[in-house]
């Protein structure tokens, strides 16, 4: 006897589409708990130091504190509207996948676009950083602030769009001005990322030709560009995007499992920041023509200056005392006398 709904097979792939991105948001918002606990971890006692860094360092926590929420908002909601299509409202025509696409969840949504504008953000600030001491720094951060105005003007309009009260009868505006936003997103992400990894192979190889290849891969491996260009970020835009544009019902999954992308990818960056092997302002200028500082030293105490020497004069003073009592040894010669006669 089989209990397989009387569904098609198309439908019941998309409905599986749907849980199984929803289930893989659940262990990646897992990896979103653990990276939050370290930034925080390091982040905590250098925030707590007044110093070099202390301003920086306590808005770092804030920035990650927020994200966290911002995870978390996401999940909770994905979560819910996922039960709704798969229990509360299992007889939805069309099934659970067809309630997924004509319900749109407020929150969720909101969670979904403030997490792209702080990627986006933390994406362009360390861009910026890599290039300032560089002569087109300007330019970049010109550049920069025009590309995320664009994300944060579609961004609002896709929000204001899909709370209208029609949203909750027809979902296909939601997906219609999704795409084109998370295009121009995407776009801003690849530009920034080409720019990023750019400039951190030039320094590569700058580092390369002066140190040695060795020094090269030590400052600019391939775990450091994949993470300070946020390429997880674009990739897991490129896995919905692609999908989508073939109208594959796979690309369900990946729109949930970017949502937790986009965090994770900054918190990846601010951990590498609070460790101290992040890309620094201070990191392409060459000290001493011999290594190059990627870590600010920790404003530990001076040592106390050393005690002065201490001088002592021993003197030894040879004392002969004798002893009377002490005869000297005998002779082992015979002793000859001699007599005057007269």
């Amino acid at each position: 006897m089989s209990y397989r709904p009387d569904e098609s097979n198309a439908q019941i792939y998309s409905e599986g589409a749907w849980l199984q991105g929803a289930i893989v948001t659940g262990v990646l918002y897992g990896v979103v708990i653990v990276l939050a606990a370290m930034c925080w971890r390091s982040l905590w006692p250098r925030a707590q130091i007044p110093g070099t860094g202390y301003k920086k360092n306590r808005f770092l926590l804030c920035y990650v504190a927020f994200l966290f929420v911002v995870g978390t908002i996401y999940v909770a909601f994905n979560a819910q509207i996922t039960q709704l299509g798969f229990i509360d409202n299992r007889l939805y025509p069309g099934g659970p996948s067809a309630y997924e696409e004509a319900t749109s969840s407020a929150p969720l949504n909101t969670a979904f676009v403030v997490s792209d504008w702080c990627a986006d953000l933390l994406m362009i600030w360390r861009c910026t950083v890599v290039y300032k001491d560089s002569g087109v720094y300007y330019v970049i951060l010109g550049l920069g602030f025009l590309l995320f105005l664009g994300t944060l003007i579609t961004g609002t309009l896709w929000l204001v769009i899909v709370s209208t009260p029609a949203q909750s009868v027809s979902g296909w505006m939601s997906f219609s001005l999704l795409f084109p936003y998370l295009c121009f997103s995407l776009a801003i992400n690849i530009f920034i990322s080409l720019l990023t990894v750019m400039r951190l192979l030039y320094h590569r190889h700058r580092i390369s030709k002066v140190l040695g290849s060795g020094h090269g891969v030590l400052y600019a491996s391939f775990a450091s560009i994949i993470i300070e260009s946020a390429a997880i970020y674009s990739t897991c835009s490129l896995l919905y995007l692609i999908p989508y544009t073939l109208n594959s019902p796979i690309s369900y999954a990946f729109m949930q499992i970017l949502g937790e992308a986009q965090v994770i990818a900054p918190l990846l960056i601010i951990y590498r920041v609070a460790e101290g092997k992040a890309w620094t302002n201070r990191s392409t200028t060459l000290m001493d023509d011999n290594s190059i500082p990627l870590r600010q030293p920790l404003n530990l105490p001076k040592p106390p200056p050393p005690a002065a020497p201490l001088n002592v004069e021993i003197s030894f003073h040879q004392e002969i005392t004798r002893d009377e009592s002490i005869r000297a040894p005998k002779s082992s010669y015979p002793m000859k006398f001699t007599e005057d006669c007269a």
